[in-house]
């Protein structure tokens, strides 16, 4: 099971890895800096038909510089990658420490499969990254 996190601080970076590498299963995670690198990689694996080589889940930060977490969601869930079936099953998950109500409407309408407000407690914050792990990848 592999997952993708895009996350634009590497202090998170560095604690999302950690936290994953201690669930009670293993996963492959690969961590993109901002929404327009994993666009751009979302982009070639599309175009090279490499459609195994998409994740099973997809966490986005939704405060990142240049392109917030809704901009990406709306790139990945229309055409062109919408096109692609495989794209679309991917569930994507937004993840963010603030976030209105508002943000949280125009999440779901962008595609998103969860929005999910990052705990500041590590303990929880893991246990809450399982339970999104377990339910959307099992």
């Amino acid at each position: 099971m592999e997952l993708y996190i895009v996350d634009d601080n590497p202090d998170h970076q560095f604690l999302l890895y950690k936290l994953i590498k201690g669930l009670d299963k293993p996963y492959l995670v690969k961590f993109f800096e901002s929404g327009r690198s994993l666009h751009k990689h979302m982009q070639q694996l599309s175009r090279s038909g490499q459609h195994k080589g998409f994740p099973d889940l997809l966490v986005l930060d939704f405060n990142m510089p240049e392109m917030n977490g809704i901009e990406v969601l709306r790139l990945l869930r229309q055409p062109p990658l919408a096109e692609c079936p495989q794209i679309n099953k991917i569930p994507i998950v937004i993840m963010t420490s603030d976030i209105s109500p508002l943000q949280i409407r125009q999440c779901y309408q962008a595609g998103a499969n969860a929005v999910v407000v990052k705990p500041l407690n590590f303990a929880v914050l893991k246990n809450t990254f399982q339970s999104i792990c377990r339910f959307w990848i099992g």
